[in-house]
């Protein structure tokens, strides 16, 4: 079945997230070690913490508030620290303007874009982050104006894996879910959710590093241009 639309996940598919976060927990540790706590082993902590707690926020069983009260307080618990209540905004705002307002585009995110368009496939971007956060990044990058939708779990009340989150895409372009593929980076929210609500799917393996999965992937965007030749 042709592909006459293209929707891809937003973060470490389209933004380098991995990078700008690495860069965020340095400018963290620095202000740990200023308050005389262990920066590595908290660092360390964040990111099974937050995890877990994001995908709750995924499933809709906390806010975007309780999320982010909890992602860089928790750790602390492992460290048996008490941290105060300004440290842990102190260290959330630092983490928040780092990866929202600086984040990094893959290099092959805009000519694949460009070329999409010149082949009048239309694009659109579905992520599950929180709201406020992704349309920063969205602002930063440019992204909003160079794909024809943008959707958000937390806007439309529904997030992936869910199909409805794969169905409202598809509905706002008239077109049937099999006309439209699904590239991202996780194999689950991306890939098998897309597959289940009846999209094609390509999962993005930028590092090669699920292999065995049996799944259709790829290493760059690139590889997702032929999909759009067959109109």
């Amino acid at each position: 079945m042709p592909t006459k639309l293209v929707i891809f996940d937003l973060d470490d598919t389209l933004i380098d997230f991995a990078t700008t976060r690495q860069t965020a927990y340095a400018q963290m540790g620095k202000l740990l070690e200023q308050e005389g706590i262990d920066a590595q082993a908290y660092l360390q902590a964040c990111p099974p913490v937050d995890r877990a707690l994001f995908a709750l926020f995924e499933q809709g069983k906390l806010t975007r508030a309780e999320y982010r009260a909890r992602r860089f307080r928790e750790p602390f618990d492992t460290l048996g620290v008490v941290a105060s209540d300004e440290l842990v905004i102190r260290l959330n705002t630092l983490f928040m303007d780092v990866v929202n307002d600086t984040p990094l585009l893959y290099d092959d995110v805009l000519p694949v874009l460009a070329q999409l368009r010149e082949r009048d496939v239309r694009t659109a971007i579905l992520t599950n982050g929180p709201s406020d956060g992704q349309r920063r990044k969205l602002k930063a990058t440019g992204l909003a104006e160079l794909v024809d939708h943008v959707a958000i779990g937390e806007e439309q009340g529904f997030s992936k894996p869910l199909p409805q989150a794969f169905h409202s895409v598809v509905g706002r372009f008239g077109m049937d879910s099999g006309h439209a593929l699904m590239v991202g980076d996780s194999p689950l929210l991306d890939y098998d959710a897309a597959l289940n609500a009846g999209l094609q799917a390509l999962l993005l393996d930028r590092g090669g590093c699920h292999g065995e999965g049996g799944r259709a992937s790829i290493r760059s965007l690139e590889a997702v241009l032929p999909f759009g030749n067959d109109q």
